[in-house]
C-alpha cells in the first residue's frame, strides 16, 4: 500500500510549492480520514462483541460502555468523513487556482512558437482536463492512501493484542490483498490513462472538424464520411471505457472474495482460541467483524491506484508541453534600457527537419523603415515571428538593441517590437474591446480616430452600436477586410519602436491597403517597421527593401529617397 502514497514523478515541478497553511490542511484532513476509516472497523467490532456479550445476559449497565461505543463510532464514521471531504477539497480547490496561474504563467513565454503542431483541442485538454486531474492527488491519492496505511497498521495492532494469531493473519491478508489489486491495476491499466485521453483527444479533433467545417463538409458531400470517423473514435473510446470498467469491477470482486476469505480465517482461528481458553468468547465475533471492515476498506486501494496513474499520466502531458517552453527570459537589474536596433545573424530555423530560415542576415537601425518581399513560402512570416520573440533560432542570433533576444526580458521586447499579422485574432466581444488590446487605456475618441485613420469609418458608421457592438465569437460577424483594419488600426495605437507589419493589409483594395499602412507609418514616424508585403506599391513605403528566397536574404536593395506611393500616383 505505500506504494499509493508514493511522490508522483518529478513532472509537478511547474506547480507552486505548499504553504505551511497547506501542509497543515493536509496533515488535518489525513487525521480526519484515518478516523472515518478506523470507525468502520471499530464499529464494527464492538457491534460484534456488544451482540456475543448481550447474548450472556449480563446485568445491563455493563454493556453502557459498549453502547455508548458503538454510537460514538457511528457518528464518528460520519462525521470524520464529511469533515475530511470539506477540508481536502478546500486545499485541493486552492491549489487548483494556483496551479492553473503557474501553469499560464509558464504557457506565456511558449505561445505561439513553442507550442509546435499540436492541435488547439490537445492544447486545451491540457490545460483544463489534466490540470483539473492534479487535485486528485491530494483527495484521491495521498489523503486516503495515508489513511489506508494508518488504519490498516491500527488494526493489525488490535487484532495482535487481542490473539496474536489473528493479528498476524490479518497482516498476512491486507498484505495479499493490496499485492493483488496493484498487480490487477498494473495488468489491466498499465496504458488505460494514456489511452483514454489519446482517444479523447482524438474524438475532439474530429467533432471539431464537423462543427468547425459544416459548411465545407457539406458543400462536398463528405460529411457522411466525417461523422463515421468520429463515431468509430467514439467506438473506440467505449470500448477503453468499458475496460476501466472491468478494472473497477474486477478490483471489487477481489475485494469481496478477500474480505470473505480474511473474516472466515480468523472467525477459524478465534473460535479455536476461545475453545482452548485463550481468547475470551464474546471477543470472537469482534475480531472477525474488525477483519471484515478492514478488508472493506483497503478495498479502496484499487480505486488509489487508479487515480494515482491517471494523476502521473495527466501530469506527464502537461511536462511534455512544458518541455518546449524556451528559458525564462532574465531581466538583469541596472540594464540599460533597449532600443529598436535589430540584428539576425547567421539565424536558421527548421521544423520537422524542413528548414525555414537558414543562415539569415538582417540589419534594422533604430526608426529605419524597410519591406521584406519574396515568394510564398520564402519564411517571411517566419522571421516576423522571430523578431518578436515567437520563434526561437536554431542556431545564429538576434539582437535588440545589443542584447540578445534570449536573454532580454520577454515583456520588455514584446513592448518595444509590435507586431500586426495578416490574420488578426478577434474576440468574442465588442469592438472598442477588441481595438483596446493594443492600447488598455484609450478613450472612445481615440479609438474612432484610429479606425477611421485605417479606412474603417464607412463600416463604424454601418455598426448598430458603433464601438459597443459585439464582433461574435471569432470575428464572425466581420468580413477578412473588416477583421484586417482592426488589426491595422491596433498597429496605429500601439506604441513601441519597431512595428513589424506582416502583410495586414492583403484582403484590402490596392489602394485602400496602402492607405491603411501609411496611416499606421505615420501615426509614429519616429518608429522604424518591418513591411512585409507581396506588393512592390507597398514596398515604397519603406526606405529600403530586402528580398528573401528559400529561407534566406538573396538581394538587398540600397537606401533611397522615400517616395510616397499617394505621390507616386
Amino acid at each position: 500500500m505505500s506504494a499509493a502514497t508514493h511522490a508522483l514523478p518529478d513532472v509537478t515541478a511547474w506547480r507552486a510549492a505548499p504553504s505551511t497553511r497547506e501542509r497543515g490542511q493536509l496533515a488535518l484532513a489525513t487525521a480526519l480520514s484515518v478516523v472515518a476509516t478506523l470507525a468502520s472497523p471499530a464499529l464494527l467490532a464492538l457491534s460484534g462483541y456488544l451482540l456475543a456479550r448481550a447474548a450472556q445476559a449480563p446485568p445491563i449497565l455493563t454493556l453502557t460502555a459498549a453502547i455508548v461505543g458503538v454510537r460514538l463510532f457511528g457518528l464518528a464514521r460520519a462525521t470524520a468523513r464529511y469533515a475530511e471531504r470539506l477540508v481536502a477539497h478546500d486545499l485541493a480547490l486552492a491549489r487548483l487556482g494556483r496551479d492553473r496561474v503557474s501553469l499560464f504563467s509558464r504557457l506565456i513565454p511558449m505561445v505561439p512558437g513553442a507550442i509546435g503542431p499540436r492541435a488547439s483541442t490537445d492544447v486545451l485538454d491540457h490545460l483544463i482536463a489534466d490540470v483539473d486531474q492534479q487535485q486528485d492527488h491530494l483527495v484521491r491519492v495521498l489523503v486516503p492512501g495515508r489513511a489506508l496505511i494508518v488504519a490498516s497498521v491500527a488494526t493489525v495492532v488490535a487484532a495482535w493484542c487481542l490473539l496474536p494469531i489473528a493479528g498476524a493473519a490479518v497482516a498476512l491478508a491486507l498484505i495479499a490483498h493490496a499485492l493483488v489489486l496493484a498487480e490487477i491495476e498494473r495488468h489491466l491499466g498499465a496504458d488505460l490513462p494514456q489511452r483514454l485521453a489519446a482517444e479523447r483527444d482524438r474524438l475532439a479533433r474530429e467533432l471539431v472538424v464537423v462543427l468547425d467545417a459544416a459548411p465545407e463538409l457539406v458543400a462536398w458531400d463528405t460529411g457522411d464520411a466525417q461523422a463515421e470517423r468520429a463515431a468509430a473514435s467514439g467506438r473506440r473510446l467505449d470500448r477503453l471505457t468499458r475496460r476501466a470498467a472491468a478494472l473497477a469491477s474486477s478490483g471489487a470482486a477481489v475485494s469481496t472474495v478477500f474480505a470473505g476469505a480474511t473474516a472466515l480465517a480468523v472467525l477459524a482461528l478465534a473460535a479455536q482460541a476461545a475453545a482452548g481458553g485463550r481468547l475470551a468468547p464474546e471477543l470472537v465475533p469482534a475480531l472477525a467483524l474488525m477483519s471484515l471492515g478492514i478488508s472493506e476498506a483497503v478495498g479502496g486501494l484499487s480505486d488509489v491506484l487508479a487515480a494515482r496513474r491517471g494523476v502521473a499520466a495527466a501530469g506527464r502531458r502537461i511536462a511534455a508541453l512544458l518541455g518546449d517552453a524556451p528559458p525564462q527570459p532574465g531581466v538583469r537589474s541596472g540594464e540599460r534600457p533597449l532600443d529598436g536596433r535589430i540584428a539576425v545573424r547567421a539565424a536558421s530555423v527548421s521544423r520537422d527537419g524542413r528548414p525555414l530560415l537558414d543562415g539569415v542576415e538582417l540589419d534594422i537601425a533604430t526608426h529605419e523603415r524597410v519591406a521584406l518581399m519574396g515568394p510564398s513560402g520564402a519564411g517571411k512570416s517566419t522571421l516576423a515571428a522571430m523578431l518578436v520573440g515567437f520563434v526561437a533560432p536554431g542556431s545564429g542570433s538576434v539582437t535588440v538593441g545589443g542584447v540578445e533576444l534570449g536573454e532580454a526580458d520577454g515583456d520588455h521586447v514584446r513592448r518595444l517590437v509590435r507586431w500586426a499579422p495578416q490574420d488578426p485574432h478577434l474576440f468574442p466581444t465588442t469592438l472598442a474591446a477588441n481595438l483596446r488590446i493594443a492600447a488598455p487605456s484609450a478613450a472612445d475618441a481615440e479609438l474612432e480616430r484610429a479606425l477611421r485613420a485605417v479606412g474603417g469609418g464607412p463600416w463604424l458608421d454601418r455598426l448598430p452600436q458603433g464601438l459597443e457592438t459585439p464582433l461574435g465569437e471569432q470575428g464572425e460577424c466581420c468580413s477578412g477586410g473588416e477583421r484586417q483594419r482592426v488589426g491595422l488600426a491596433r498597429a496605429l495605437l500601439a506604441g513601441g519602436d519597431l512595428i513589424v507589419l506582416d502583410e495586414p493589409a492583403s484582403h484590402l483594395p490596392p489602394n485602400e491597403a496602402i492607405d491603411g499602412l501609411q496611416a499606421v507609418l505615420d501615426a509614429d514616424p519616429s518608429r522604424g517597421a518591418l513591411l512585409i508585403t507581396h506588393h512592390a506599391e507597398e514596398a515604397l513605403l519603406a526606405e529600403r527593401t530586402v528580398l528573401l528566397a528559400h529561407g534566406r536574404i538573396e538581394n538587398t536593395i540600397p537606401p533611397r529617397l522615400h517616395i510616397s506611393p499617394k505621390r507616386a500616383r
